[in-house]
């Protein structure tokens, strides 16, 4: 279990996932050594994260979510096959009417179609694929919180955030930079050049350039099994058109809300939830259903297993294992 200092640092990189331990450090009342050897810690053991990101950036404003059948004797083949694919940037093995639901990131439809697609094709076991589009990302798990920390001190970390500047005109950005952060979204600019034999200031002006362009996003992490909340259970719903933003926005208020995303399909809706157990899954549903009169709820589920989130192969409980599979970031340098 973790312990309550555990618990305010990872709200505190949930808030601000960049943030240095200096800064942290006054506002968390601990000193920087500690938050970075507690930190250590909690990554060395799989318990917590920072990963960058693509999904409903710039570079990759295309989401698709496929539901795959395979056959039975392979699933464990086609699991490992697809987690291998890198825009296949989350991977569930599900419990009903699908085996695995993926989410892919796509730079544009034209390299999801000629690319993406195929490669998740060909696959050997993979027998039929069901493909629907996000036509809206209303919330993402990026703006999941355990909330550990206190009022202030959230509004005080918060302000270390780095943000997308809305209209900032596009400038150069070599995504190899973005591909060593999808390992570590802690990496500093010296360490990324040193890896990547760059300079550090252009390093650091390149990933200011990115952050402030919204080509990437930053998340922390944490394992389920430490979560407090060990399920994951899915909805797919309908709701009418004219009713998906008052529907999102009452939705966005229910405790445990990982996705919520208008799609493309025979449902328009996909929910996923963090719940403490199976049986608050009626709960959840007559909460959705209080929401707007109008919604249908075609299938609910329960995700057996997350094998990969944005890149990262997750094993027992949840917790990382160290192996990260970029994704592609489209081309070599933007």
């Amino acid at each position: 279990m973790l312990d309550d200092e555990d618990l305010q640092l990872v709200h505190a990189l949930q808030l601000a996932p960049r943030a240095s331990w200096a800064s942290l450090a006054p506002i968390l009342g601990v000193h920087s050594t500690t938050l970075a050897a507690r930190w250590s810690r909690l990554t060395s053991a799989g318990i917590a994260w920072v990963v960058a990101h693509p999904v409903g950036s710039r570079l990759s404003p295309l989401t698709a979510f496929i539901e795959v059948l395979c056959e039975t004797t392979k699933r464990d083949e086609v699991v490992d096959a697809l987690s291998e694919i890198p825009d296949v940037v989350s991977l569930d093995v599900s419990a009903r009417n699908r085996d695995l639901l993926l989410t892919v990131s796509a730079a544009s439809m034209a390299h999801f179609t000629e690319d993406i697609l195929p490669a998740i094709a060909e696959v050997s076991g993979v027998e039929h694929l069901s493909t629907s589009f996000s036509t809206r990302m209303h919330t993402i798990a990026d703006s999941w919180m355990i909330r550990a920390l206190s009022p202030e001190q959230a509004k005080l970390v918060s302000q270390l955030n780095d943000r997308a500047v809305p209209g900032k005109a596009a400038s150069r950005v070599n995504t190899d930079i973005l591909r060593e952060l999808s390992t570590d979204g802690r990496l500093s600019a010296s360490e990324i050049a040193r890896k990547l034999g760059m300079s550090e200031p252009t390093v650091r002006r390149q990933l200011r350039s990115a952050i402030s362009q919204g080509f990437v996003s930053f998340r922390c992490e944490l394992s389920q099994d430490v979560s407090g909340t060990p399920i994951t259970a899915e909805w797919f719903a309908t709701v009418p058109a004219s009713e998906h933003l008052a529907f999102a926005r009452h939705v966005a208020q229910i405790p445990g809300l990982r996705l919520c995303a208008s799609t493309t399909g025979r449902t328009n809706f996909l929910l996923t939830f963090w719940l403490r157990s199976v049986s608050e899954v009626p709960h959840i549903e007559a909460l959705l259903a209080g929401a707007i009169p109008t919604v249908e709820f075609r299938e609910s589920a329960i995700a057996l297993r997350i094998v990969k989130r944005l890149g990262w192969l997750l094993g027992e409980g949840g917790r990382a294992t160290g192996r990260v599979i970029a994704p592609s970031w489209g081309a070599s340098t933007l």
